[in-house]
């Protein structure tokens, strides 16, 4: 089912008790075109030119075509590719994503995947020709500062379009400070600076995913967020070897 957000990326406070918590959701709902989710995988379908897509980030094109809430990587006689905007993960997480073969005769079904800043453990999947089909990729060793890459496996006869990228995080990558007895934060609620309790290299995440301040911090040092818009982030650190997190109102 598509979603009304074309896209979500946060790294949200883990509030209640379920297995895995969403850090990077990308619909491309606001993606209007033809092929993929209308049912349409061939013939003059998809032919306007994505040259760049900036809802959550910054997303790297080669390639790339407006589907139907979707995005068609390649043509006839190029090779088309989509990289993801940095996603904010640490240590293990799981990808997944929809993706589907233009359907004609000589079309390539492999579809290769990479990643920096993390390991994943299938560099290609097979797609099925004229339908999409849900994926599922293991990731390890995440630093925080993850892009995932999806490529065709060669240079002609190898569209294909893809929906609903998605990485998730076993919620104890995700904590919430009050339940590990964290100070990270000690005014969640703030105006112009953001008062710290721990020793801590902090990243301060905005509610479409993106990194708007790094900093080291000590106790009871403050990092001015006054040039920040008024809205929801979340300040995630490392304290103890343990990933934490702690979201905050900027007033």
């Amino acid at each position: 089912m598509k979603k009304f957000y074309s896209l979500l990326a946060v790294a949200a406070i883990s509030m209640t008790v379920s297995a895995q918590q969403t850090v990077f959701e990308a619909t491309f709902d606001d993606i209007t075109g033809t092929g993929g989710n209308d049912g349409k995988w061939s013939g003059q379908i998809a032919n306007n030119s994505l040259s760049s897509y900036e809802t959550g980030g910054s997303w790297t094109l080669a390639n790339a075509y407006s589907g139907n809430n979707a995005v068609k990587l390649g043509s006839g006689s190029n090779l088309g590719s989509i990289t993801t905007p940095t996603i904010v993960a640490e240590g293990v997480a799981t990808l997944t994503f929809r993706a589907g073969a233009w359907d004609s005769t000589n079309e390539s079904t492999t579809l290769k995947i990479s990643a920096t800043g993390a390991t994943l453990d299938q560099a290609t999947v097979t797609l099925v020709k004229g339908s999409f089909t849900t994926y599922t990729v293991n990731i390890t060793g995440a630093n925080k500062a993850v892009k995932i890459k999806f490529e065709g496996q060669k240079a002609s006869n190898s569209r294909f379009f893809i929906d609903d990228i998605r990485v998730t995080v076993p919620t104890q990558a995700v904590t919430d400070t009050n339940a590990t007895k964290v100070n990270l934060v000690k005014n969640t609620v703030v105006a112009n600076e953001i008062i710290f309790g721990q020793e801590a290299q902090v990243s301060v995440i905005n509610m479409a995913g993106q990194v708007v301040k790094t900093a080291e911090v000590k106790d009871n040092s403050r990092l001015d967020v006054s040039n920040l818009a008024k809205g929801t982030y979340i300040v995630t650190a490392t304290v103890n070897g343990k990933a934490v997190s702690q979201k905050v109102i900027k007033k």
